[in-house]
């Protein structure tokens, strides 16, 4: 006779007891499973709950951050630091080529050495003026390390203010503190520069003294009387995660 068959005296009481203590037990079973999925799935319990995490199990991690990070030059010099933001979609070939100039610390003693300012000048031997090619350049000619490289020209960017570009061929880059969107096609952007403290330090280089010299291709250039020079390093920049917070 089962316990519903009897509803009166000790068999009441006991097919209560009874039903309580299958509570318990379905209790305990669940907390076993809650804290031990792998005991019932043969899972992890990061794996058993896939799909209830707040990250997809499909995103790649960047030393914890969900996204990559962005890849900055940071040049130290006397005058303040000037950074830079790599454009890696835009120039791939050309940041990797820096970025290994880097690494293997070809910079290292090197500087700036040629400051044209953005104003009206005159060249010698000249009378008329001529809009300034408004650049700072640098790289492993003023330290003798000069080298050929056979990259790509990649030309996604414009030579536009704030642009870092590489003389195609060279290990010479440059900043652009104007438009030059009228060499657009011949260098390879790879940069911009950021930030208030890197522009500042800009205006400092290119208002130092400077003497002409002309370059084999006829070109007068107004080279820094005393280079300087940088330090430069890679930082990885982390923006951080877009959070909506419950409305």
């Amino acid at each position: 006779m089962s316990c519903l068959q009897k509803m009166e005296g000790r068999k009441w009481t006991s097919c209560f007891e009874q039903w309580k203590k299958l509570r318990i037990v379905m209790s305990l079973a669940m907390a076993m499973v809650m804290a031990k999925p792998e005991l019932v799935s043969g899972l992890s319990r990061n794996d058993a709950f896939v799909g209830y995490s707040e990250l997809p199990a499909t995103t790649k991690l960047y030393y914890g951050y969900p996204q990559r990070p962005k890849e900055h030059l940071v040049f130290a010099t006397k005058y303040g630091d000037i950074r830079v933001e790599l454009q890696r979609e835009a120039a791939p070939k050309t940041v990797q080529y820096m970025k290994r100039l880097v690494n293997r610390g070809l910079f290292d003693g090197c500087g700036l050495y040629r400051a044209e300012p953005s104003g009206p000048t005159i060249d010698i031997g000249s009378s008329v003026h001529r809009k300034g090619y408004a650049l700072v350049q640098g790289g492993l000619y003023s330290c003798g390390r000069q080298e050929d490289n056979k990259l790509p020209l990649e030309t996604t960017l414009d030579n536009s203010k704030g642009t870092v570009a590489i003389i195609t061929g060279t290990s010479e880059f440059f900043f652009s503190l104007d438009d030059h969107h009228e060499w657009n096609g011949s260098f390879s952007v790879f940069g911009k520069v950021i930030g208030g403290p890197s522009w500042r330090a800009l205006e400092r280089l290119v208002a130092l003294p400077t003497k002409q010299e002309v370059h084999p291709s006829g070109t007068v250039m107004r080279i820094l009387v005393q280079p300087v020079n940088f330090k430069v390093t890679i930082e990885l920049q982390f923006d951080p995660p877009n959070v909506v917070l419950p409305s």
